[in-house]
C-alpha cells in the first residue's frame, strides 16, 4: 500500500528526542551503555536451506512434482495474510476462471488478464464475486471452500481498514488534548504512529484523515521549537549540577549514581539549541567528576579480587577437612563450630565480582552441604547411642537392688556427659526422657528414704518433744526463767530416757539439738539477773518509758497533752528505784522534761549530747566484753582505750560476774538517758542486747 503523506509532512512533524550522534557515549567502568535502536527493513534474507551450496551443480537434483492450480491456490491462500488485498484480489480472479465453464473462461481470458492494482484494489473489496453454483459444470467442494476462505480474509481486510481509520481519528483527538496540555512528547509519538497507520489505508482514506492532521501540524512545530528552547534550558541546569559534583565531596560510590543519573536525564532531553555546545561542556565536567570514581571502582576491584582469593581459601579448606573426615567419629562440636565460622568469613570477604558469584556460591553451598550430610549422619548415629542409654536408664527401674540401680543411672550419666552435645533439638527431648527415667529412679530413692525417715521419726517423738519443751524454756521471761533450774533438769533425764539405741542416725541429729539448746540455756541463766536485779531493772524501765513517751511526743514537734502537775503526778506513783545514784540520774531526766514541756528547747543539740553519751556505754561495753565496734564508733573506741591505758587495767572486770554487773549497770544507765531518737535508742539498745549475749 502507498501513503498519500507528503514528504514536507513527515519531515517537519517528525522529530528524534534521542541524543545527537555527535554527543559521546558514558565510558566510565560502571556505565552501562544505552542500547541503539535501528530501523531494519523487511527484506528477506535467504535461509541456509535457500543458500546455493558449492557443488551441486554436479548432480542433478530430484524432479518435484508440478502442483496443479487448485493446489496452488489452496496453498497460496492458507499462507495470505488479510493484509495483502493485491494478492488475494488476484487469487480471487484466477479461482473465478477455474471455476467457469471453458467457453466463458476463453472469452474472458483477455479482459481480465492484467494483475489489480493498489488504484483499484478499494472498489474490488466492494465487489463481492459470485458463489460458485452447486449446479454449474465446474463446481468443486474445495474451490468453493478456497472462495469462502478468500472472501473472509477480505472481509477481514475491509474490517482492518475501518479499525485502523477509527484509531487514527482517536489519535486526533487525543493530541489536539495533548496539543493544549503542551506534552509534546506524548503528541510527537502518536503523531509518528498515526502517520505508520495512515500509510497502510487506501489512498482515499489517507487523504481524508491526512486533511484531518493538517491543522495540528503548525501547532505541533510550535511546541517543538519551544521544547527546543526548554531543552537547552535545562541542559545548562544540568551543567550547573555536573559542574557542582566537581568539587562535592560525596563518596565515589554515590557520586558515580548521581554523575549516571544526570547523564540519563540529559539523553531524555533530545536534540536543542547549541547542542554540541553545551555537550561537550557536560561531557567534560562529567569526566573530572568521575575522576574520584576511577580510584574508588579501581580499589573496589583489587579488593573484590583480594575477597575472590579468600573465599576461594574457604572454600578450599573446607573441601579439604570434608574429605579428610572420619564417618566414625565426627566431632559434632568442631563441625558445628567450623561451619559457623565459615559463614561468617564468607560475608565478611565481600563484595565479589558479579561474573564470579554464582559459580562461587555454587562451590561454597555445595561444600556446606556435603558437611551437613555428614554432620547428619553422626548425629543420627550420636542420638542412637543416647536412645541406648535412655532404654537403660528405664530398665532401671525394674532392679530390685535400689542401691546397685542408683549407682548404675549415676555411670549412665557419666556416660551421656562424655557422648557430648549433638542438635539442640533432638538433644532437648533425648535429655527429656533421660532425664525423666533417671527422676524416676531417684523418685524411687527418696521414697524408700522418705519412709524410713518416718518410721525414726515415729521412734524419736517423744525425744522431740522433749527437746520442743526445753526450748520453750528459753522463750519465759527474765524472772520465770531464772526460776525454771528444777523443770530443765527434769526435762533432761527425760531426755536422755527417750534416746534408746535403734534410733541409729537420728539418735545424732537429735543429741545435737539437745547440745545445742542445753549451751542456750546455760548460756542465758548466766546472764539472767537474779530476782533482786529484775525488781531494779523495772523500777527503772517503768520510769524510763514515761520519760520516753513525752519525749518522743516534743521530738516530732507535738505539743504534749498532759500537764506538769500531771506528769508529776504520774511519776509520783511508779516504785522508788532502790539504787539512789540511778534514782538521782533518772530524776535528773524527768526534771529536764518538766522543764521543757511548755517552753521551747533547743533539741537537736540535746538530742546529740544524749546519743553522743549512748554510743560511749556501748563501745565501752565491747571494749569490757571483747566484741568488735561498728566502724562509725571506732575513733571513740580508740579513745576509751587510750584512756584506759593512762589508767591502767587494773580497773577492768575479770570474772563473768563482774562483767555481768557492770553490764547490767550499763544497762540502767543507758535507760537514764534521753531524749534520744527512736531508731537511735532501738539500734543502740539492741547492740547492747548483743553484748550482753556475748559475755
Amino acid at each position: 500500500m502507498t501513503s498519500s503523506t507528503t514528504p514536507e509532512t513527515t519531515e517537519t512533524v517528525t522529530q528524534s528526542a534521542s541524543p545527537t550522534a555527535s554527543e559521546p557515549q558514558q565510558t566510565d567502568a560502571d556505565q552501562v551503555a544505552e542500547p541503539q535502536v535501528e530501523a531494519s527493513g523487511e527484506s528477506h534474507l535467504p535461509t541456509d536451506a535457500e543458500k546455493p551450496v558449492a557443488g551441486d551443480t554436479a548432480e542433478p537434483k530430484p524432479e518435484v512434482a508440478k502442483l496443479s492450480e487448485k493446489e496452488k491456490l489452496q496453498k497460496a491462500a492458507s499462507v495470505t495474510s488479510y493484509k495483502d488485498l493485491p494478492t488475494l484480489l488476484s487469487l480471487q480472479k484466477r479461482l473465478q476462471r477455474l471455476m467457469a465453464p471453458a467457453d466463458e473462461t476463453s472469452a474472458e481470458s483477455a479482459h481480465e488478464s492484467a494483475e489489480p492494482t493498489p488504484e483499484n484494489s478499494a472498489q474490488a473489496v466492494t465487489e463481492t464475486p459470485p458463489a460458485a453454483d452447486a449446479h454449474t459444470p465446474n463446481t468443486d467442494k474445495e474451490l468453493v471452500a478456497i472462495a469462502a476462505q478468500l472472501q473472509a480474509l477480505i472481509d477481514e481486510h475491509q474490517q482492518w481498514q475501518e479499525k485502523l481509520g477509527k484509531e487514527v481519528e482517536q489519535s486526533i483527538v487525543t493530541m489536539t488534548a495533548y496539543i493544549a496540555d503542551g506534552r509534546v512528547r506524548e503528541t510527537q509519538s502518536l503523531w509518528d504512529r498515526s502517520q505508520n497507520s495512515i500509510k497502510r489505508l487506501n489512498p482515499d482514506e489517507q487523504e481524508r484523515l491526512q486533511a484531518q492532521l493538517a491543522p495540528l501540524k503548525l501547532e505541533l512545530n510550535k511546541l517543538l521549537d519551544w521544547k527546543k528552547f526548554a531543552s537547552s534550558e535545562k541542559k545548562k541546569e544540568l551543567i550547573d549540577k555536573m559542574q557542582a559534583l566537581t568539587t562535592d565531596d560525596t563518596a565515589p560510590a554515590q557520586k558515580a549514581k548521581l554523575i549516571r543519573a544526570l547523564q540519563d536525564e540529559w539523553k531524555l532531553l533530545g536534540h536543542s539549541d547549541d547542542n554540541d555546545d553545551l555537550w561537550t561542556r557536560f561531557s567534560d565536567l562529567a569526566k573530572v567528576a568521575f575522576e574520584p570514581c576511577k580510584v574508588y571502582f579501581k580499589e573496589r576491584k583489587e579488593k573484590q579480587a583480594a575477597n575472590l582469593i579468600a573465599r576461594n581459601n574457604i572454600c578450599e579448606q573446607l573441601e579439604a577437612y570434608a574429605g579428610t573426615m572420619d564417618p566414625e567419629a565426627v566431632n559434632l562440636a568442631e563441625v558445628s563450630k567450623l561451619e559457623n565460622q565459615a559463614r561468617e568469613d564468607w560475608k565478611k570477604y565481600a563484595p565479589v565480582a558479579q561474573a564470579k558469584i554464582k559459580n562461587l556460591q555454587k562451590r561454597f553451598n555445595t561444600v556446606l552441604s556435603d558437611l551437613r550430610q555428614k554432620k547428619r549422619q553422626a548425629l543420627q548415629a550420636h542420638n542412637a547411642q543416647k536412645q541406648a542409654l535412655i532404654d537403660q536408664a528405664r530398665a532401671l527401674l525394674e532392679q530390685e537392688d535400689l542401691a546397685a540401680a542408683i549407682q548404675q543411672a549415676k555411670t549412665l550419666q557419666q556416660d551421656w556427659k562424655a557422648l557430648g552435645a549433638g542438635s539442640f533439638k533432638d538433644d532437648r527431648k533425648l535429655w527429656t526422657d533421660f532425664r525423666a527415667a533417671c527422676d524416676a529412679l531417684f523418685a524411687r530413692r527418696d521414697a524408700v528414704s522418705k519412709e524410713q525417715k518416718q518410721q525414726q521419726r515415729q521412734v524419736s517423738n517423744a525425744a522431740r518433744d522433749t527437746l520442743r519443751k526445753i526450748a520453750a524454756l528459753l522463750s519465759l521471761s527474765d524472772e520465770d526463767f531464772s526460776q525454771s533450774r528444777g523443770q530443765y533438769n527434769a526435762l533432761v533425764q527425760a531426755f536422755r530416757a527417750a534416746l534408746t539405741p535403734d534410733m541409729k542416725a537420728e539418735r545424732k541429729s537429735l543429741q545435737d539439738q539437745f547440745n545445742q539448746l542445753s549451751r542456750k540455756y546455760e548460756a542465758r541463766l548466766r546472764t539472767t539477773p537474779d530476782k533482786k536485779e529484775l525488781q531494779l531493772m523495772q523500777q527503772v524501765q517503768a520510769k524510763a518509758d514515761l520519760c520516753q513517751a513525752h519525749e518522743e511526743t516534743l521530738l516530732a514537734d507535738n505539743v504534749p497533752e498532759v500537764t506538769a502537775d500531771a506528769l508529776e503526778a504520774a511519776w509520783s506513783e511508779l516504785d522508788r528505784i532502790s539504787s539512789a545514784d540511778i534514782e538521782k540520774a533518772m530524776k535528773k531526766r524527768f526534771t529536764q522534761l518538766l522543764q521543757h514541756l511548755t517552753k521551747p528547747a533547743d533539741w537537736p543539740a540535746m538530742v546529740d549530747k544524749q546519743e553522743t553519751r549512748a554510743r560511749e556505754l556501748c563501745v565501752a561495753a565491747e571494749i569490757m566484753s571483747g566484741v568488735d565496734t561498728p566502724a562509725a564508733d571506732k575513733a571513740i573506741r580508740m579513745q576509751q582505750q587510750l584512756n584506759q591505758l593512762q589508767r591502767g587495767l587494773g580497773r577492768m572486770p575479770q570474772t563473768q560476774k563482774d562483767k555481768l554487773q557492770q553490764m547490767q549497770q550499763t544497762e540502767m544507765e543507758f535507760l537514764c538517758l534521753g531524749p534520744l531518737l527512736p531508731l537511735t535508742r532501738s539500734t543502740l539498745q539492741n547492740r547492747l542486747q548483743h553484748i550482753r549475749q556475748k559475755i
